[in-house]
């Protein structure tokens, strides 16, 4: 998911409070997921009960067990509220056969809210997941298997085939991240375009993510960029055996341009599509995208990631950064800040395109790109106008905001005949 997109929903400062006036001797311990409803806008919340506690968390807010306040239950009715900075979330909820369901009043808007228990997140994905055209395909790896859609042209092959791979946090093969309500499917729309134009593709979900299921011995707080890295090795070696492949080649998306071009120098490759990627290491990109917000919490952020890169796990005190990193996910975040995006992009000697949106929300300052001088002559830049993360396009902010939301927006017309003509050029 887009990270400034998310910081823009996050308070300078979260307010938490304490757990006061709870009657809660019929609150079974459990937890309940599900939406909230304000207006035009829908997110998801995480209900916890735990310990005759009651937590809240927002996570496309990054706000997580934050605790209740005047925590009220009579019979099957539930009260209680959470404060989120300088805001205010009333909750009036009903306990029936299907779950929690009530209202809330979010500072002085009203709406509706919608809980179920268990993992109800998943469940809406699944359910508002686009039509799955193609041939279901998966692979066993060391962290579990893995499960994906191959998309091939009509007529008879061998086809130029990509490995589509998927941009940051719990992101599915069509491009909807599980933190969101709204399903955007750039992904899928990328997939039957490049169809369209006689390109095959596979396009998966990662571990933990949709249909793809982690092996036992699997944990997120235990995973590693490199073994992302290696899930993607693992699909390249399966094309590579394919017969109805021509060349093979990856296409992508931005975290998912890091993971493909590590992928490409560790598997050979017809050839490489870097979509939307950054150049600069995640660290620097996550100091520049706080700083924008709050210096100060910028600050204790960079001391945190230096920590971090000496395997130093602890929270600092600032509950954005502390929501930014939560305790766990240091890993992952370690493994992936070894890697300079830049410099591995120059070790890459098959044809490569870099490609990406001038109203790129993540890539607004030049450095934040792939720089093009003292780049090997094998690799070619396209910037492409009014074009946003979502590969759509994007003349002002209301489009951005778009682009996350609704599933119907083709992607841009000149980013897909750009790809497609570099594509062939490869034949």
């Amino acid at each position: 998911m887009h990270m400034k997109r998310m910081l823009s929903y996050i308070p300078i400062v979260f307010l938490l409070v304490t757990l006061t006036g709870c009657t809660q001797a019929a609150m079974k311990d459990g937890r309940w997921e599900g939406i909230v409803t304000v207006k035009d806008t829908r997110f998801f919340i995480h209900l916890k009960a735990e310990n005759q506690s009651l937590f809240l968390s927002i996570p496309e807010m990054l706000a997580t067990d934050i605790p209740a306040e005047d925590v009220r239950m009579k019979g099957d009715t539930l009260s209680f509220t959470i404060h989120i900075g300088t805001s205010t979330m009333r909750y009036l909820l009903t306990m029936g056969e299907q779950g929690l369901d009530g209202k809330i009043l979010y500072d002085n808007a009203s709406g509706t809210v919608m809980l179920r228990e268990g993992r109800y997140t998943v469940e809406h994905r699944r359910l508002e997941q686009p039509q799955r055209t193609g041939t279901p395909v998966s692979i066993d790896t060391a962290t579990g298997t893995l499960r994906g859609t191959h998309l091939t042209p009509d007529g008879e092959g061998p086809f130029p085939t990509v490995l589509i791979i998927a941009g940051s946090g719990p992101t599915d093969r069509d491009g909807n991240s599980e933190l969101l309500v709204e399903s955007n499917d750039n992904l899928w729309h990328l997939a039957h375009e490049l169809k369209d134009a006689g390109i095959a593709s596979i396009r998966y979900d990662k571990i933990g993510v949709g249909e793809s299921i982690p092996a036992q011995d699997f944990t997120f707080e235990g995973a590693t960029f490199d073994d992302f890295v290696d899930d993607a090795v693992r699909w390249l070696k399966y094309l590579s055996r394919d017969r109805s492949v021509s060349r093979v080649g990856i296409v992508g998306h931005s975290e998912g341009s890091l993971i493909g071009i590590l992928a490409a120098d560790m598997h050979r490759v017809d050839f490489l599509v870097s979509v939307a990627g950054n150049g600069d290491p995640i660290d620097e990109q996550m100091v520049k995208q706080i700083s924008r917000i709050d210096e100060e919490a910028a600050m204790i952020l960079a001391q945190r990631l230096e920590e971090v890169s000496r395997s130093e796990y602890r929270e600092t005190g600032n509950l954005l950064v502390d929501s930014f990193i939560p305790l766990g996910r240091e890993l992952y975040l370690q493994t992936w800040m070894s890697y300079d995006p830049t410099e591995e992009l120059r070790k890459l000697n098959m044809p490569t395109l870099v490609i990406w949106g001038a109203r790129d929300e993540r890539l607004v300052a030049e450095n934040d790109r792939f720089p093009q001088e003292g780049m090997p002559g094998n690799i070619e830049f396209k910037e492409i106008r009014d074009m946003g993360h979502m590969l759509r396009i994007a003349r002002n902010d209301s489009d951005l905001q778009r682009s996350y939301k609704d599933h119907s927006i083709a992607l841009h017309p000149q980013f897909i005949d750009t790809v497609v003509d570099f594509i062939r050029r490869q034949e």
